[in-house]
Order: C-alpha cells, then sequence, then structure tokens
C-alpha cells in the first residue's frame, strides 16, 4: 500500500478545511481513522480491561495490549513491557521523579518488603538540566532535588540553541545521578544529537541515569530508545503521533523497570492481596502502573495512531515533509524587516518548528493577529519554558515569542501565505 499523501492526511482532519493550522507542537488535531478506533471500542465491544471473562472483554483486553505493543514497537523500539501508558509527558516525568525517591513496596519470598530506590540520594549529589527545557523537565527534578537535598545544575547551551556533547562536559562528575534533557526544543526547533550526548556523558559516569523528554520527537522523526542507550522517555500522544489529548507514554529500561514503586496502587496491578500485604504483577511489568480502570479510550488512540504514523504514513516521510517546508520558511523569513528569529539559521539540528518576533508586537498579539486577519493558528507566548525565554532574553519585552509548527498534513501553500501575513505585519 502506498504511503497517504499530505493531501490525503489532510482531507482526514476537518479543522484543516478552516484553517491554516501551525501549531501541531501544543496539540495535534485527531485525524478520522484514530477517531474511529475509539468510536468502535465505544460502539462494539465498551467493556473494562482484564477484568471480565465475557467475550467483549476480552476483546477490550486484547485490543489494548495490542495497542500497547504498536506504540511500543513503532514509536519507542522497545520491548512493551518496558512500556507505561501515561497521560502525557508531564506524567511520565513525575512518575519517574517518584520511583526516584520512593522504596519499591512489595511481597518478595513471602515477606511485604521496602526495596531501597534505585539512587541512593546523598547530600550535594547532582541533578542536571537544561535552560531550554519545557517546565515539565525542569520542575519534577527541581522539586526532587529539594526533597533528596541534591545540588540542582542547569546546563546554558550556545545562543543557536543546540545542546551539544560539549555542553555536558564540564559538568558531569561522580556525584551526578540524573541528568534531563530534551529530544527536540518546543522553543527552537531544535534536534539535538541526543545519542552523542548521552555516550559523552556515560563515558564521564556511567552509573548516572539519563531521562530524555520526547514531546517534540515520536510522531514527527524515527525514535529508538535503544540505540539512544536512554534509561528513562517520556512523550505525550497529542503532538507528533496525531493521538487524543490525555495521552502519552514513557519507556523506562527493562534492567530498571522491576525494581521502580508506581506512583499509584490499586485494582490492575496486583497478584494477590491479603488483609496485611500485597504482591504487585510480574507478567508486565509495564502494567504495574495502570492502577484502576484505565483511560482504554485513550490507550486505543494512540496505539491506533502509532499504527496511522508509521505504517500508512511513514516516520520518514513524515520528517521529509516538515523539512521541505521549514527550508521553504527559513527561504522567505530571513528578509523580512523588523523579524528576529531563533534557533538555527539553517535547516541542521532543526525540525518542523520555528519561533519568531516582529518589532512592535508581543507574542501574543502577533498570534491573534494572524488568526484574526488570515485563520492561520500559531503560539504566542512563553510556550511553558518562561527560564528559556528569559535566556533568549525576550520574555520582558514579548512576552515569548511566536511559534509556528508543522505536521505532514501542512503544505507549501500554507508556508506562502504565513510570508504573505508576516511581510504585512511587519510594515
Amino acid at each position: 500500500m502506498s504511503p497517504l499523501t499530505p493531501e490525503e492526511v489532510r482531507a482526514q482532519i476537518p479543522i484543516m478545511q478552516k484553517y491554516i493550522y501551525l501549531d501541531n507542537a501544543a496539540t495535534t488535531p485527531v485525524p478520522l481513522p484514530v477517531f474511529e478506533a475509539v468510536k468502535e471500542y465505544i460502539y462494539e465491544y465498551p467493556a473494562n480491561v482484564e477484568r471480565g471473562a465475557y467475550s467483549i472483554a476480552a476483546i477490550a483486553s486484547e485490543k489494548v495490549d495490542e495497542a500497547r505493543e504498536n506504540i511500543a514497537n513503532l514509536l519507542l523500539n522497545c520491548n512493551p513491557s518496558e512500556f507505561i501508558f501515561t497521560r502525557n509527558e508531564t506524567q511520565g516525568g513525575n512518575f519517574v521523579a517518584h520511583t526516584l525517591l520512593q522504596p519499591l513496596l512489595n511481597r518478595a519470598e513471602g515477606n511485604f518488603s521496602e526495596v531501597e530506590p534505585i539512587v541512593k540520594w546523598e547530600p550535594h549529589d547532582e541533578i542536571i538540566t537544561t535552560v531550554i527545557e519545557h517546565h515539565s523537565n525542569m520542575l519534577p527534578w527541581m522539586r526532587l532535588a529539594r526533597q533528596v537535598k541534591a545540588d540542582y545544575k542547569v546546563i546554558m547551551p550556545e545562543k543557536d540553541g543546540i545542546l551539544r556533547p560539549k555542553d555536558f562536559t564540564p559538568v558531569i562528575s561522580e556525584k551526578t545521578k540524573l541528568v534531563a534533557f530534551q529530544h527536540a526544543s518546543n522553543v527552537l526547533g531544535t534536534v539535538h544529537p541526543v545519542k552523542e550526548i548521552i555516550r559523552q556523558i556515560r563515558e564521564i559516569n556511567p552509573h548516572t541515569l539519563i531521562f530524555i523528554d520526547g514531546s517534540q520527537a515520536p510522531g514527527h522523526i524515527r525514535v529508538d530508545v535503544k540505540a539512544l542507550d536512554c534509561d528513562f522517555y517520556a512523550f505525550s500522544g497529542h503532538k507528533g503521533p496525531l493521538s487524543m489529548p490525555g495521552t502519552g507514554g514513557l519507556y523506562i529500561r527493562k534492567e530498571l523497570i522491576s525494581q521502580l514503586d508506581p506512583e499509584e496502587i490499586g485494582g490492575g496491578i496486583i497478584a494477590d492481596v491479603t488483609k496485611f500485604d500485597y504482591k504487585l504483577r510480574s507478567d508486565s511489568y509495564g502494567k504495574r502502573w495502570d492502577a484502576g480502570t484505565p483511560n482504554i479510550v485513550g490507550y486505543l488512540a494512540l496505539g491506533r495512531a502509532a499504527v496511522y504514523v508509521a505504517k500508512e504514513i511513514g516516520l520518514k516521510n513524515i520528517e521529509e515533509q516538515e523539512l521541505k517546508l521549514m527550508k521553504l520558511l527559513l527561504e522567505e523569513i530571513q528578509d523580512i524587516k523588523n523579524l528576529e528569529f531563533y534557533g538555527p539559521r539553517t535547516l541542521e539540528n532543526r525540525g518542523g518548528v520555528l519561533t519568531f518576533n516582529i518589532k512592535g508586537w508581543t507574542s501574543h498579539e502577533l498570534s491573534l493577529a494572524l488568526d484574526d486577519n488570515w485563520s492561520i493558528l500559531t503560539r504566542g507566548g512563553h510556550h511553558c519554558a518562561i527560564p528559556a525565554m528569559r535566556w533568549l532574553g525576550i520574555h520582558d519585552e514579548y512576552g515569548g515569542n511566536t511559534r509556528v509548527s508543522f505536521h505532514y498534513y501542512n503544505l507549501e501553500s500554507d508556508i506562502e501565505k504565513l510570508i504573505e501575513a508576516l511581510k504585512v505585519l511587519s510594515e
């Protein structure tokens, strides 16, 4: 079967008939095939999973297992037992922060006991992140550092916003317990050499745990967590993968996941319970995080979306389409007077995100003007990355910047209309 074309995907997203939608880094509209998977569940087998013995309950459980497998294999290249469903990347980061603080409580060899967390924290251990991170990849580690009395350090990259191995070399030491950084930036559009950065960190301290914020990567580019050699990788489903809001996932390396305490406990995650203790299930460690009735429609939506972007479109095709659009935008935007854009000046280390400001406009005003006059939907503001905006020196004057972000269904005509609008607004 031939890959879907951008025009065919666009036709499956009704909102694209009304607007030029360029806010895909915040959230993406849901294509009809993903919506149909949700509707099928509601109409055909609306039962809870892993509880009922009757036929449609079995179908629901099988479909959710299939979704987990497709997401793990197609979006991350990991084993399904290493994959945890989350509601977004933010929850994934908070899950990890919890597990690095709390002991695993479980019945083992007949005894209900605590197993020490995988990190034995000592005063002045180090937690490291970067200034260009989304708040969700700063706040959990900031709080964790305070709780364990660790030193919290923030890396400052060069002004092009590309994280490089040399940025990490001076700050990694034998006391570094955790490093957290992004795969791609929602502020600068940069796609970082993650594999090379991780290799450099491990050469200095092989025991350091590494968490990657993948919010802007899966569904836009091919991701292989095994090749990256990270310990944790979290992402949101409602961005690149084209799933519904409230969906996402977390990869945890198999050597670690069995040792981690789930943040929530309850029905569905246990193998046995007595009056005084419980034993967590061990048939699938990823399912230890599915306490209570899970977000079944969200799981199914993300599973269908994974197939849609990886097989029916093709991740390579998505990446190429976004870079083609970015090439056109970069060629045209540099000649617009009074406009400043951020991040790399060329396609190297870039994805389908570009941010800018025009003198005389705040970022919110500029975004509203694009909507009001041209029906072009962008994002104006600090993009949940206030430290990055202050680092760029634009927080006070502009309130952040205006962002355009692409997906496969955006066309060259969208870029041409955007450029026309920006030329008018820059006068």
